[in-house]
């Protein structure tokens, strides 16, 4: 293997997509061949869409014809890909309301060690403790009746996609939910801009 191919080759790594789907292609501003060019050169990928077993949209088999009508390589396919139909909004309520991102995790990570997926079973005071002051002129009955939950995607398992790229959207709305995700737990990834909309 010569020196260039070698460095070509450490340089791959693992890549989280999160709802490059063609429910949001409107939404998706860069190219998609690109787009899947890069996927095709990478290692495994670990999938997060929004489909049929949670919202109603397209299951990963729709997605997967649509990405190899953009270019993704079937033919010579030997990467593990891993769907979760996640579902959107489980942080969403509380960081539409302006809520402290490091406060949504310290919730986050407190529902994990108390095994509790809805953020109204934690005790009033207990929750206001956790956010007072780092929210924007939120009510604090919003913030004990909207809740957060946790999305159904084991940890164990997303630890070990730890150090991939992150690419996908929204920036603002599921990515970013997938990102505090992450955070909460100190997975490492590094966010391909070029690829997220």
């Amino acid at each position: 293997m010569s020196l260039l191919d070698y460095l070509v080759e450490v340089r791959k790594k693992n890549v989280i997509v999160v709802d490059i789907q063609p429910e949001y292609k409107s939404y998706i501003r860069f190219d998609m061949e690109e787009c899947m060019n890069f996927l095709n050169s990478q290692r495994d990928l670990l999938v997060f869409f929004n489909g049929p077993d949670t919202v109603g949209q397209s299951s990963s088999d729709v997605i997967l014809r649509w990405w190899y009508q953009q270019g993704f390589d079937l033919h010579n396919y030997k990467k593990t890909v891993r769907w979760i139909d996640k579902g959107y909004g489980f942080f969403r309520t509380w960081m539409d309301q302006g809520v402290d991102e490091k406060r949504i995790q310290e919730v986050v990570r407190y529902m994990v060690m108390n095994r509790i997926s809805d953020s109204r079973l934690i005790p009033d005071d207990i929750l206001l403790d956790f956010v007072e002051g780092y929210h924007k002129g939120v009510d604090d009955e919003f913030l004990l009746q909207d809740p957060i939950y946790l999305p159904h995607i084991s940890l164990g398992m997303l630890k070990k996609w730890s150090g991939s790229y992150l690419i996908g959207g929204g920036r603002n709305e599921c990515l970013k939910e997938i990102k505090i995700l992450l955070d909460t737990f100190n997975i490492r990834y590094t966010i391909v801009k070029k690829f997220s909309f």
